[in-house]
């Protein structure tokens, strides 16, 4: 393969304040293809890689190590956010289980798993950076499994909303760090890739949990979902426990210091991504950091609030669709899962434009520009897409106001589902590039938007449709999206503009 010449300056353009230092230290790791920066330098005292074809370097690892790690992410990728979802063709069975007539309340049982997603990464995502990935996601899905559990034996609704809760926060462990992870192991021309793959598995899980829990609920009772669901989640975090390796750079090198510094005797030794701060200064500010990119980048604050409608009209569809089909078209309840075909299909064409166009797009970009990569080369698919979202919402509303055809409005969220996968993948990516060397407090700083509009909104649902209808409901969710549409094209214009304007202090 050609070398990429890939620009220091350029690719971080001074997105992320820190000190002289910490900004060479950070330079040195800009370079996905070779990282010549990272090697061993003797004389320095600097602990790096033996070459650049060191195999312990997970930019090296094999394909077929990379594969079986990001499989296996994928799984529990999936297997995370289909629990928000899997037991809501259930919703009737457990409130009237549990005797709770309250349709907000009912909505807030299968969305309060999506603020667990909002809790999470705010401390998990930091973690990563600071222990490594492999802690942070054996110990997450740990606690997923855990409350999986009590969610299948919940005597009380209150008691399922708390177990659902805890769930969430456990599940949101491989959410915020799967991306990380497809950083720490593919160089940026192949990284598009495997965060399609993940964002896929994310966004399918919600999609594809009605259809099998609509199936499982009808024959074994809405409990039974949680127990499938962690009957699967315990073998995969097995497999992951048992063959999973770390992939962060920081902690491997910090690992081979350590040692080396036994074998040597040697104390003055250091990596070339230490950091000269206490660790308590370090906790703080790690913790800080996702909230930090919230409110003081335009890019992250903008760019997470249009990712963030998106999902929560996701998700508002996701508890009201079975509802919808049932009192509109007279579907049993085992059949309602099929309605979100529509959704999942959309996701699996998006992925699949997205997959052959984001890296050949870059790609094309670099070559204009001498080269150089920008973050912003990851959005001019999203123009494309950006348009797809409020055509689809507005379709899908008033397909099933004036009571069309049931397959009208599948179609319609069909073109919903292909634009959530054709914003989400690039859009991910450019904030992990924008941010980098801070990727997993980007993505934790997404996915708590997402997940705190996710959780509410469609709580807003129910007496939305109550009060002014499907048609008109869902129109002004469409206006919304129509209002935010412009901001891809906006930071595919300015955004490397704004990024040295409006630095942001991440050290």
């Amino acid at each position: 393969m050609a070398k990429i010449e890939i620009s220091h300056e350029s690719n971080n353009s001074t997105p992320v304040s820190m000190d002289e230092e910490e900004k060479n230290d950070v330079k040195s790791m800009t370079d996905p293809v070779t990282e010549h920066a990272l090697l061993m330098d003797w004389e320095r005292g600097l602990v790096g890689w033996e070459s650049e074809t060191d195999p312990s370097n997970p930019l090296n690892w094999t394909s077929w190590k990379k594969g079986y790690l990001m499989l296996m992410i994928a799984i529990i990728s999936t297997l995370s956010p289909m629990a928000s979802t899997l037991v809501s063709p259930g919703l009737t069975d457990t409130m009237n289980d549990f005797h709770t007539t309250s349709p907000i309340i009912g909505t807030f049982m299968i969305t309060i798993y999506v603020l667990g997603f909002a809790v999470g990464p705010l401390f998990l995502g930091p973690a990563s950076e600071m222990y490594g990935r492999y802690p942070v996601v054996i110990s997450s899905t740990l606690f997923f499994n855990i409350w999986l559990l009590g969610s299948a034996l919940a005597p009380t609704m209150g008691s399922l909303i708390t177990m659902r809760l805890l769930a969430g926060i456990g599940g949101s462990g491989v959410m915020t760090v799967a991306p990380a992870i497809v950083a720490d192991m593919y160089v940026v021309e192949k990284r598009a890739f495997a965060t399609s793959v993940i964002v896929l598995a994310q966004c399918a899980g919600p999609a594809v949990g009605p259809l099998i829990g609509a199936f499982v609920i009808q024959a074994m009772g809405w409990r039974w979902a949680y127990w499938v669901l962690l009957m699967s989640a315990s073998t995969t975090t097995a497999f992951l426990t048992i063959f999973m390796n770390e992939s962060y750079a920081p902690v491997l090198l910090r690992r081979k210091k350590t040692k080396i510094s036994k074998e040597t005797g040697r104390d003055d030794l250091k990596t070339h991504l230490d950091r000269n701060v206490s660790k308590k200064q370090y906790v703080i500010s790690s913790l800080l950091r996702p909230l930090k990119l919230l409110t003081t980048s335009p890019i992250a604050f903008l760019m997470c609030t249009y990712l963030a409608i998106i999902y929560g009209i996701l998700y508002l569809w996701f508890t009201t669709i079975p509802t919808t089909f049932i009192n509109t078209y007279k579907w049993q309840t085992k059949w309602t899962g099929l309605a979100y075909l529509g959704l999942g299909l959309g996701m699996v064409f998006g992925l699949l434009i997205v997959m052959k166009t984001n890296d050949p797009t870059v790609m094309k970009l670099m070559k204009k520009n001498g080269g150089v990569y920008e973050p912003e080369m990851r959005l001019p698919v999203v123009i494309w897409y950006a348009g797809l979202v409020p055509v689809s919402v507005f379709w899908y509303g008033w397909s099933v106001q004036e009571q069309t055809h049931w397959i009208v409005p599948i179609i319609g969220s069909s073109l919903f589902g292909a634009g959530t996968l054709g914003i989400f993948v690039p859009v991910q990516q450019y904030l992990v590039d924008a941010f980098f060397p801070y990727s997993a407090s980007a993505v934790a700083a997404t996915r708590t938007s997402l997940s705190i509009v996710g959780t509410f909104l469609p709580t807003a649902g129910p007496p939305l449709f109550n009060s002014l209808g499907l048609g008109v409901g869902n129109s002004v969710l469409g206006v919304i999206a129509v209002l935010l549409t412009p901001i891809p094209w906006l930071f595919y214009r300015y955004g490397g503009d704004i990024r040295r304007k409006y630095p942001v202090n991440l050290g």
